[in-house]
């Protein structure tokens, strides 16, 4: 009832112990993450959500040492993951280190990075396939991480029977907001629609309702960004915060 519900709110308010946050500092601070959250970042090809996430997880590895982060990627290597890593900790080319041509100084620089990372190493994990979200529940429970990072949603499939893409989305952002139910902070990348417009289909004006094949995504999220990025600068548009102010920011990203 609502007079219980009121007691146990008061008796939490007096106490006046602040609720769980995870640190993050400038620029990332905007994101407001607690356990139970569900933020939705979307944007186009190349924008910078694997990248933004991949940051915000290694800072919040960094600044809250207890925290354990499960990172999802359904495209990339976890090799070719940590090398990006290393090569914004130690402020060198990524291309470089894919190529393997690095000059003594940019060596230098690697193992100072790599040994930055190392403590780190211990609580983060990179899901392997298959890429379902019964296997992201199982990994996070395996690691027990309070930090999902899910790159990006429309590739990650739930149950074994074939649906139209709609409904495997519905129950895929269902699904998601169970496993914040339980405590976690989950992060989602999510592909956005191309807007139609007089001169045929873009990308400019992406908006709330842009966010790719089922509106339970931007419904069923906390918080929800888009990204768009130019001379790698990349703005973040807040379109969406349930808990607090709708405020955008500004990061370069590597």
């Amino acid at each position: 009832s609502g007079a219980d519900i009121l007691g146990g709110w008061l008796e939490d308010l007096e106490r006046g112990a602040p609720p769980e946050r995870l640190a993050l500092a400038s620029p990332f601070e905007a994101f407001d993450l607690r356990p139970g959250r569900v933020v939705l970042l979307g944007g186009m090809p190349g924008s910078g959500k694997s990248a933004l996430l991949l940051q915000v997880c290694v800072e919040l590895l960094r600044l809250n040492t207890t925290t354990k982060v499960l990172f999802a990627n359904v495209e990339m290597a976890p090799s070719l993951l940590l090398e990006r890593v290393v090569s914004r900790l130690g402020g060198v080319d990524l291309r470089k280190i894919a190529n393997r041509d690095l000059d003594n100084q940019e060596r230098d620089r690697v193992k100072v990075a790599v040994e930055a990372f190392r403590p780190l190493a211990d609580r983060v994990a990179f899901l392997g396939p298959p890429y379902t979200l019964e296997h992201v529940a199982s990994a996070a429970t395996e690691l027990k991480a309070d930090v999902l990072a899910l790159d990006y949603i429309q590739r990650f499939k739930i149950g074994t029977k074939e649906k139209p893409q709609r409904e495997q989305l519905d129950d895929a952002a269902d699904a998601v907001r169970r496993l914040a139910d339980v405590g976690a902070v989950v992060l989602v990348a999510s592909a956005v629609a191309r807007q139609k417009g007089a001169g045929g289909s873009t990308y400019r004006g992406l908006n709330l309702a842009s966010f790719r094949g089922s509106s339970e995504l931007e419904y069923g999220c906390d918080a929800a960004y888009l990204l768009s990025s130019q001379d790698g600068v990349v703005m973040i548009n807040c379109e969406k915060n349930r808990y607090g102010p709708v405020e955008g920011l500004t990061v370069r990203l590597r």
